[in-house]
């Protein structure tokens, strides 16, 4: 009989350094996964949120249009289809923007419809009437409130 021919084995040292790193890319790739799963989840509810945006931004007109009618008719139907709309949205996240008449104008949540000339009484940048209140939905801005603002206005040269 002939003699067998064994393989050398490799060394146990060597083994444990392979299973260290098969573990580690292992482990690595489980997480890679894992981030994979919450990212498809955040990108889901971001998605249902930008398609609830567009809608109710659609609906805020109809919105305004039924708020002002129920302000002028005392009709408690119209009182009561308001007051759901109003709750139905605000339900799905709608928060309405409602600036105070003499607060400071902020570019991020206020839209400057008109201005006024600055008097001795009233400071600079301040809101002195509301046009048109906004709206937002979580963080999104889907309407600015629109405001009238005192402004110094530039002396003109002759």
């Amino acid at each position: 009989m002939g003699k067998s021919k064994t393989q050398p084995q490799p060394k146990t040292e060597e083994l444990q350094k392979q299973i260290t790193v098969l573990d580690e890319n292992w482990k690595r790739a489980l997480a890679d996964y894992q981030n994979l799963v919450r990212r498809v989840e955040n990108d889901k509810k971001e998605f249902s949120k930008m398609a609830n945006a567009n809608l109710i931004a659609r609906l805020i007109p109809s919105l305004d249009i039924i708020q002002l009618a129920a302000g002028h008719n005392p009709d408690m139907g119209l009182q009561m289809a308001a007051k759901q709309f109003s709750q139905a949205l605000s339900e799905e996240g709608l928060s309405t923007i409602e600036p105070q008449v003499g607060s400071q104008f902020d570019h991020t949540v206020h839209e400057c419809a008109e201005t006024m000339e600055l008097t001795d009484d009233h400071k600079e940048n301040t809101i002195f009437e509301v046009v048109l209140k906004g709206y937002r939905l979580g963080d999104y801005i889907l309407r600015p409130a629109r405001v009238k603002v005192y402004k110094k206005l530039s002396q003109q040269v002759n």
